[in-house]
């Protein structure tokens, strides 16, 4: 199979072809990262709400100030846990990417030894796009709920509809700049603003491809978790055995479908890339550097 860049006139079935072909040309590498890091991130993520209700109907039942508390750290907790993993899959899976595309050969422990170099710029990156996205989820919320307590009827319908579109579109558009600020921010030195302002610029002329891509993904991995919902937590006719078993199955799936999602992340930014003219060969030479720098002194050693 072919390892050369993607083409710039790749569109939504060419980049899920290629990581299609990416996944399974290197399909032992992957299954380690997704055993390594993507499996506990899905078992965290789906076993939210399990958690949360064994936590708040199991425990602490005879004092409520403690159990909310045991609550709030819980939730703390998993929230540190769920970054965490999502950041070291994100770093693992991209610079894997990046580097069948540059015709280098990683083993488990270098691509996952990158997570301890770009960390620190991912969470920046990560948090600063989180708390836009928070202010533009805030500020909907509140003139709903501003309108709604004015007005009645018609006109509340009309003002919801007429909010939500232009809403949609704007978080649309900035998750799919999300994604390819995550890449940026592991394979080039920029990150935060630098990194969404450099986001903004790759999409343009892909970005109708590239949000319907990710909401193509987001839409089936939505849909995963709310079958694994119903068929496992919910109150389905299947013995605790069978429960096991499928969720055990879901949990698989799901973690190799986040996989998917990632390699895809990573086949959009190198599209972008690749539409714009830039040059990939040196796309994580800083990364390289300090790879190397490390062997060195683990040698003199």
């Amino acid at each position: 199979m072919s390892r050369e860049a993607p083409h710039k006139s790749m569109g939504f079935f060419g980049m899920y072809m290629d990581a299609c072909k990416i996944t399974v040309l290197w399909k032992k590498l992957f299954s380690q990262i997704v055993l390594a890091t993507i499996l506990p991130l899905t078992i965290l993520y789906l076993s939210d709400i399990q958690i949360s209700k064994f936590i708040l109907g199991n425990t602490f039942q005879d004092n409520k100030r403690t159990k909310w508390i045991a609550f709030g750290i819980t939730r703390f907790v998993y929230s540190i846990l769920i970054l965490i993993f999502y950041l070291f899959s994100t770093s693992s899976v991209v610079y894997s990417v990046c580097c069948f595309y540059t015709s280098k050969d990683p083993n488990l422990k270098r691509v996952v030894g990158i997570f301890s170099k770009v960390w620190g710029r991912l969470l920046v990156t990560f948090l600063l796009l989180f708390f836009i996205l928070a202010i533009c989820t805030t500020v909907y919320l509140g003139l709903i709920l501003l309108f709604v307590a004015s007005f009645h009827g018609r006109k509340v319908l009309a003002f919801i509809i007429c909010l939500t579109i232009p809403y949609f579109i704007v978080f649309l558009y900035m998750t799919t700049v999300w994604n390819i600020s995550m890449v940026i921010s592991i394979l080039e030195k920029d990150y935060g603003r630098k990194a969404l302002v450099k986001s903004m610029r790759l999409i343009k002329g892909k970005i109708w491809v590239s949000s319907f891509i990710f909401i193509a993904v987001e839409v089936i991995f939505t849909g995963m978790s709310i079958g694994f919902y119903s068929m496992v937590l919910g109150r389905k006719k299947l013995n605790l055995v069978g429960k096991i078993f499928v969720g055990i199955i879901w949990y698989l799936l799901s973690a190799y479908f986040l996989h998917f999602y990632l390699v895809i992340q990573a086949v959009v930014y190198f599209v972008c890339k690749s539409y714009h003219n830039e040059d990939i060969s040196n796309v994580a030479a800083h990364l390289e550097v300090s790879h190397e720098s490390f062997v060195r002194g683990n040698e003199r050693v």
